[in-house]
């Protein structure tokens, strides 16, 4: 099962709660609680698939926020992701306040990233070789 089938199958599970994964170096929101995230953490919001914000927060910083997260009195579970055994080990939960949050994006129509997730390969390679043409790199 790819990542953002089983995290939709774990946020539905848990209805209510902010879900976050680690995934490598990164605890990650996607949808509602990517929303939610923004408005509570002022996290940055990315476009994860059309229509759908993603927010990260680096592993080092997860202890800064989650104190930010339990003032909030809401719900939240944290699992992390095995890339090796391909598993979804819950690791930490708070039970607070149940949420209704059902957006899924910011704004997509505002969105400064919607467009990279529409670009294919070869549109990035020639960007760098337009940039690289303008001497602003070099490869």
């Amino acid at each position: 099962m790819k990542f953002y089938e089983k995290l939709k199958t774990i946020q539905q599970q848990n209805k209510g709660k902010i879900i976050l994964i680690r995934n490598g170096v990164f605890f990650i929101a996607v949808g509602k609680d990517a929303v939610l995230m923004h408005q509570i953490l002022n996290l940055k919001t990315i476009c994860f698939k059309e229509n759908i914000c993603k927010c990260a927060i680096p592993v080092k910083n997860i202890t800064k926020k989650i104190p930010l997260l339990i003032e909030t009195g809401y719900s939240y579970i944290i699992y992390d992701y095995n890339k090796e055994t391909k598993e979804y080990k819950q690791i930490y939960e708070i039970k607070g306040k149940y949420i209704e949050e059902k957006n899924t994006n910011i704004n997509c129509e505002i969105c400064t990233n919607k467009n990279n997730k529409t670009k294919n390969t070869q549109d990035y390679i020639d960007e760098l070789e337009n940039l690289n043409k303008k001497g602003i790199i070099n490869i």
